[in-house]
């Protein structure tokens, strides 16, 4: 059942009250520029997660902070979200991140704890458990399902950890577009869309670019109409790519082969495609109660809870400045 603006009056109400929390991109640079960790965490905008790293400290604090704000989030949904899909299209990115970040060290004997996002309804400790006997029974059925998937695909390929993400990647990006479906909100439906083909153009010129076999891009495209027609086009040389696309609707799928068939720096496209995501987002900060704003704000929250613990882990660690922008993500999506 559609929920009317009306059931997110109370939902809306909180989270405009919390928008003085969000980090601007001014905000950002300042985090950046400090000296310390110290200095970093005095410039923190007052909110459960500076009171709990302040109290708490150090590293341990940082997490901390985050497992505190992502409880207080998860239980203020629970009880007054009319929308079950909110909380999942919100939390269920960094659950399939967490996650493969959890699988790669184990593949790669690396760990990489820095590198957690903020958790869902999987807890990074509960993760890590699973991994050291790589028995995940006790997942969600649906994420379960999707990681069985991608371990088809890693066998498959002789024990290959890019087919592997390929596959829980494209898993994921169906089980969000589900969940979108099922919030009969247009708005979110095309969002999730544009992320779907946003990936898939990103598989398939880092594969092209890289000389992967189709053996192993096929898994990141399972699902996808059209793709016996992808793969020739795949076999093809980048410069007739755009004889393919031709009879595609204009997408930013057709749009990102088309530049990368024509000699265009991709990296370019890419990044123009992902802020016209980010526009139509930002937009929804506009918007009256419903869940279009909800996942504004939430995916805003989450993202920088994820970028502050970069930073702040980094002040800590004395990482270069370059090296942690890298990571730093606008919205994850």
């Amino acid at each position: 059942m559609k929920k009317t603006k009306a059931d997110f009056n109370f939902v809306y109400g909180v989270f405009k009250s919390r928008e003085r929390e969000l980090i601007d991109d001014a905000k950002l640079a300042s985090l950046f520029s400090s000296s310390s960790f110290e200095e970093a965490v005095a410039q923190l905008p007052d909110s459960p997660f500076s009171h709990e790293l302040n109290r708490v400290g150090g590293e341990g604090g940082i997490d901390a902070a985050i497992k505190l704000e992502t409880s207080i989030i998860t239980d203020f949904l629970t009880l007054n979200s009319p929308s079950r899909e909110l909380r999942s299209l919100v939390f269920l990115p960094w659950d399939y991140f967490n996650l493969k970040v959890v699988i790669l060290s184990k593949l790669y004997e690396k760990k990489n704890d820095a590198l957690f996002g903020p958790e869902g309804d999987l807890s990074v400790e509960d993760l890590k458990g699973y991994s050291e006997e790589m028995d995940f029974i006790m997942l969600p059925s649906a994420i379960y399902d999707s990681l069985q998937e991608a371990w088809i695909a890693y066998y498959e390929e002789d024990k290959n950890s890019q087919a592997f993400e390929f596959a829980l990647d494209r898993q994921k990006n169906l089980h969000l577009l589900k969940i979108a479906f099922d919030t009969e909100s247009k708005e979110l439906l095309k969002l999730f869309k544009s992320i779907d083909e946003i990936k898939i153009g990103e598989v398939l010129i880092r594969g092209k670019n890289a000389n992967l076999p189709w053996s192993i891009v096929k898994y990141a495209l399972t699902g996808f109409s059209g793709i016996s027609r992808i793969e020739e086009m795949y076999s093809s040389v980048p410069q007739e790519w755009n004889g393919f696309t031709a009879s595609l609707r204009e997408t930013p799928l057709k749009r990102i082969l088309n530049d990368f068939s024509g000699g265009v720096d991709v990296s370019e496209t890419l990044l123009r495609e992902k802020r016209d995501l980010y526009t139509l987002i930002e937009k929804w900060k506009y918007y009256p109660p419903g869940i279009e704003y909800s996942y504004y704000f939430l995916t805003r929250k989450l993202s920088d809870l994820y970028n502050i613990r970069m930073i702040l882990i980094g002040k800590l660690k004395n990482i270069d400045n370059n090296i942690l922008k890298k990571r730093i993500v606008n919205v994850y999506i």
